[in-house]
Protein backbone atom coordinates (compact mmCIF):
# COMPACT_ATOMS: atom_id res chain seq x y z
CA UNK A 1 0.00 0.00 0.00
CA UNK A 2 2.83 2.39 0.86
CA UNK A 3 4.43 1.79 -2.55
CA UNK A 4 1.15 2.46 -4.33
CA UNK A 5 0.72 5.80 -2.53
CA UNK A 6 4.31 6.78 -3.31
CA UNK A 7 3.77 5.92 -6.97
CA UNK A 8 0.56 7.97 -7.01
CA UNK A 9 2.33 11.02 -5.54
CA UNK A 10 5.21 10.74 -8.01
CA UNK A 11 2.83 10.29 -10.94
CA UNK A 12 0.76 13.30 -9.91
CA UNK A 13 3.96 15.33 -9.51
CA UNK A 14 5.15 14.39 -12.99
CA UNK A 15 1.76 15.20 -14.49
CA UNK A 16 1.68 18.62 -12.85
CA UNK A 17 5.30 19.35 -13.81
CA UNK A 18 4.61 18.33 -17.38
CA UNK A 19 1.52 20.51 -17.43
CA UNK A 20 3.54 23.49 -16.23
CA UNK A 21 6.36 23.03 -18.75
CA UNK A 22 4.28 22.25 -21.86
CA UNK A 23 3.90 25.02 -24.45
CA UNK A 24 1.01 27.36 -23.63
CA UNK A 25 -0.83 28.11 -26.88
CA UNK A 26 -3.46 30.68 -27.90
CA UNK A 27 -6.03 27.85 -27.83
CA UNK A 28 -4.97 27.01 -24.24
CA UNK A 29 -5.31 30.69 -23.32
CA UNK A 30 -8.82 30.89 -24.82
CA UNK A 31 -9.92 27.76 -22.92
CA UNK A 32 -8.40 29.07 -19.68
CA UNK A 33 -10.18 32.43 -20.15
CA UNK A 34 -13.50 30.60 -20.60
CA UNK A 35 -12.88 28.50 -17.47
CA UNK A 36 -11.85 31.60 -15.48
CA UNK A 37 -15.01 33.44 -16.50
CA UNK A 38 -17.10 30.46 -15.36
CA UNK A 39 -15.17 30.30 -12.04
CA UNK A 40 -15.77 34.00 -11.33
CA UNK A 41 -19.47 33.63 -12.17
CA UNK A 42 -19.72 30.61 -9.83
CA UNK A 43 -17.93 32.52 -7.04
CA UNK A 44 -20.29 35.48 -7.45
CA UNK A 45 -23.42 33.32 -7.54
CA UNK A 46 -22.39 31.34 -4.44
CA UNK A 47 -20.91 34.19 -2.37
CA UNK A 48 -22.94 37.10 -1.05
CA UNK A 49 -21.03 40.40 -1.33
CA UNK A 50 -18.46 39.12 -3.81
CA UNK A 51 -19.37 41.50 -6.64
CA UNK A 52 -18.48 44.59 -4.60
CA UNK A 53 -15.29 42.89 -3.41
CA UNK A 54 -14.19 42.09 -6.97
CA UNK A 55 -15.27 45.49 -8.34
CA UNK A 56 -13.01 47.32 -5.86
CA UNK A 57 -9.97 45.10 -6.48
CA UNK A 58 -6.96 46.45 -8.38
CA UNK A 59 -6.81 43.04 -10.10
CA UNK A 60 -7.80 39.42 -9.54
CA UNK A 61 -5.90 36.24 -10.30
CA UNK A 62 -8.35 33.48 -11.17
CA UNK A 63 -7.21 29.85 -11.03
CA UNK A 64 -10.24 27.87 -12.20
CA UNK A 65 -8.84 24.45 -11.32
CA UNK A 66 -5.95 23.66 -9.03
CA UNK A 67 -5.15 20.00 -8.42
CA UNK A 68 -3.54 19.06 -5.11
CA UNK A 69 -2.56 15.60 -4.00
CA UNK A 70 -0.19 13.60 -1.89
CA UNK A 71 0.52 11.55 1.14
CA UNK A 72 3.01 13.24 3.52
CA UNK A 73 4.76 14.62 0.40
CA UNK A 74 2.39 16.47 -1.87
CA UNK A 75 2.23 18.62 -4.97
CA UNK A 76 -0.28 21.02 -6.45
CA UNK A 77 -0.60 22.93 -9.68
CA UNK A 78 -2.85 24.70 -12.13
CA UNK A 79 -3.07 27.62 -14.52
CA UNK A 80 -4.39 31.10 -13.78
CA UNK A 81 -5.62 34.29 -15.46
CA UNK A 82 -4.74 37.77 -14.20
CA UNK A 83 -7.53 40.27 -14.84
CA UNK A 84 -7.51 44.03 -14.39
CA UNK A 85 -10.75 45.91 -14.94
CA UNK A 86 -12.40 42.68 -16.10
CA UNK A 87 -9.87 42.17 -18.92
CA UNK A 88 -7.22 39.47 -19.10
CA UNK A 89 -3.70 40.92 -18.95
CA UNK A 90 -1.51 37.87 -18.22
CA UNK A 91 -1.48 34.10 -17.66
CA UNK A 92 0.32 32.25 -14.86
CA UNK A 93 1.18 28.72 -13.83
CA UNK A 94 0.79 27.82 -10.16
CA UNK A 95 2.73 25.06 -8.44
CA UNK A 96 3.74 24.06 -4.95
CA UNK A 97 5.39 21.20 -3.15
CA UNK A 98 4.46 20.39 0.42
CA UNK A 99 5.71 18.16 3.17
CA UNK A 100 4.00 17.35 6.44
CA UNK A 101 0.58 16.26 7.60
CA UNK A 102 -1.35 15.93 4.36
CA UNK A 103 -3.17 13.13 2.65
CA UNK A 104 -5.56 12.77 -0.28
CA UNK A 105 -6.37 14.47 -3.53
CA UNK A 106 -8.42 17.61 -4.14
CA UNK A 107 -9.49 19.98 -6.88
CA UNK A 108 -10.53 23.53 -6.15
CA UNK A 109 -10.78 27.03 -7.60
CA UNK A 110 -8.78 29.97 -6.27
CA UNK A 111 -9.18 33.72 -6.62
CA UNK A 112 -6.45 36.04 -5.35
CA UNK A 113 -7.80 39.55 -4.88
CA UNK A 114 -5.17 42.30 -5.13
CA UNK A 115 -6.44 45.27 -3.09
CA UNK A 116 -3.13 47.15 -3.12
CA UNK A 117 -1.38 48.54 -6.23
CA UNK A 118 2.12 48.00 -4.79
CA UNK A 119 1.36 44.32 -4.13
CA UNK A 120 0.01 43.92 -7.66
CA UNK A 121 3.05 45.65 -9.14
CA UNK A 122 5.39 43.38 -7.21
CA UNK A 123 3.46 40.33 -8.45
CA UNK A 124 3.56 41.43 -12.10
CA UNK A 125 7.05 42.89 -12.38
CA UNK A 126 9.19 40.49 -10.38
CA UNK A 127 12.43 39.29 -11.93
CA UNK A 128 11.60 35.74 -10.91
CA UNK A 129 8.69 33.58 -9.86
CA UNK A 130 6.41 35.06 -7.19
CA UNK A 131 5.95 33.00 -4.03
CA UNK A 132 3.11 33.37 -1.55
CA UNK A 133 4.44 33.85 1.97
CA UNK A 134 7.86 34.99 0.70
CA UNK A 135 7.15 37.86 -1.69
CA UNK A 136 3.95 38.89 0.06
CA UNK A 137 1.64 37.79 2.81
CA UNK A 138 -1.63 36.39 1.55
CA UNK A 139 -4.63 36.50 3.86
CA UNK A 140 -6.91 33.50 3.44
CA UNK A 141 -10.56 34.53 3.71
CA UNK A 142 -13.36 32.14 4.42
CA UNK A 143 -16.79 31.89 2.90
CA UNK A 144 -19.37 30.78 5.44
CA UNK A 145 -21.82 27.91 4.97
CA UNK A 146 -24.52 30.44 4.09
CA UNK A 147 -22.33 31.88 1.30
CA UNK A 148 -21.36 35.07 3.16
CA UNK A 149 -17.84 36.46 3.22
CA UNK A 150 -15.75 36.56 6.38
CA UNK A 151 -14.96 40.29 6.47
CA UNK A 152 -12.01 39.96 8.87
CA UNK A 153 -9.32 39.88 6.15
CA UNK A 154 -10.93 41.41 3.06
CA UNK A 155 -8.99 44.70 3.28
CA UNK A 156 -5.53 43.05 3.32
CA UNK A 157 -3.22 43.76 0.34
CA UNK A 158 -3.80 40.27 -1.11
CA UNK A 159 -6.69 38.03 -0.11
CA UNK A 160 -7.19 34.43 -1.25
CA UNK A 161 -10.56 32.74 -1.69
CA UNK A 162 -10.84 29.02 -2.36
CA UNK A 163 -14.14 27.50 -3.43
CA UNK A 164 -15.65 24.61 -5.33
CA UNK A 165 -13.59 22.02 -3.44
CA UNK A 166 -13.95 18.42 -4.59
CA UNK A 167 -12.18 15.43 -3.11
CA UNK A 168 -10.56 15.11 0.29
CA UNK A 169 -7.34 16.70 1.43
CA UNK A 170 -6.13 17.18 4.99
CA UNK A 171 -4.20 20.41 4.24
CA UNK A 172 -5.20 24.05 3.79
CA UNK A 173 -2.38 26.43 2.94
CA UNK A 174 -1.12 28.78 0.23
CA UNK A 175 2.30 29.01 1.85
CA UNK A 176 4.95 28.13 -0.72
CA UNK A 177 2.65 28.41 -3.74
CA UNK A 178 4.69 29.75 -6.66
CA UNK A 179 3.26 31.67 -9.61
CA UNK A 180 5.18 31.99 -12.87
CA UNK A 181 4.12 34.08 -15.85
CA UNK A 182 3.23 32.07 -18.96
CA UNK A 183 4.06 33.24 -22.47
CA UNK A 184 1.41 32.44 -25.08
CA UNK A 185 3.03 30.69 -28.05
Amino acid sequence: MKHILTAMVLTLGLLLTGQATAAFTAADAAELDKDATAAVARFQSETSGSEALLDHAKAILVCPKITKGGFIIGVEGGKCVLREGGKTVDYYANRAGKFGFLAGIQWYSLILVFNDQAALDKFRTGEREWEAGVDASVAVAKVGASGTLDTTNIKEAIVAYTFGEKGLMADVSLEGAVFKKLEVK
